[in-house]
């Protein structure tokens, strides 16, 4: 059982790689197929909203397959013996997060990534 997994199978993705995933997604177009996410599900994991643990988990696989793409990620992450430079290990245990680590009550519903992304850093700031 994954350690992040919830009873009710929800949990979030760690804030600190937000920008670096969504350098990864390309743009909106681009989401499903590179990612395998909806662009109403970047908008969730945008403000920090839980999310289906299924749905983090297709997440993280295809960011991982991806992450030799993001030099962010490669700066968070380094490894001087992955040929790529990345301790993958490392970037899967810090992916993901879970659901009761959100502190806000309830989100409302966000129509744009930059309004949920601002949301997000209000709760984080409080």
């Amino acid at each position: 059982m994954d350690a992040v997994r919830q009873p009710h199978g929800k949990c979030v993705i760690n804030r600190d790689l937000i920008e670096d995933l969504a350098m990864l997604a390309g743009t909106r177009d681009d989401m499903m197929q590179r990612l395998g996410i909806s662009w109403n599900s970047w908008i969730k994991i945008a403000g920090g909203i839980p999310i289906r643990t299924s749905l983090a988990l297709r997440l993280r696989s295809r960011v991982l397959a991806q992450a030799h793409e993001s030099e962010g990620l490669r700066e968070k992450f380094p490894s001087s013996s992955a040929p790529d430079g990345i301790d993958r290990a490392a970037l899967e245990r810090a992916f993901l997060r879970p659901a009761s680590a959100v502190t806000a009550p309830c989100a409302p519903a966000f129509r744009s990534v930059r309004r949920a992304m601002a949301f997000a850093s209000k709760m984080q700031g409080a």
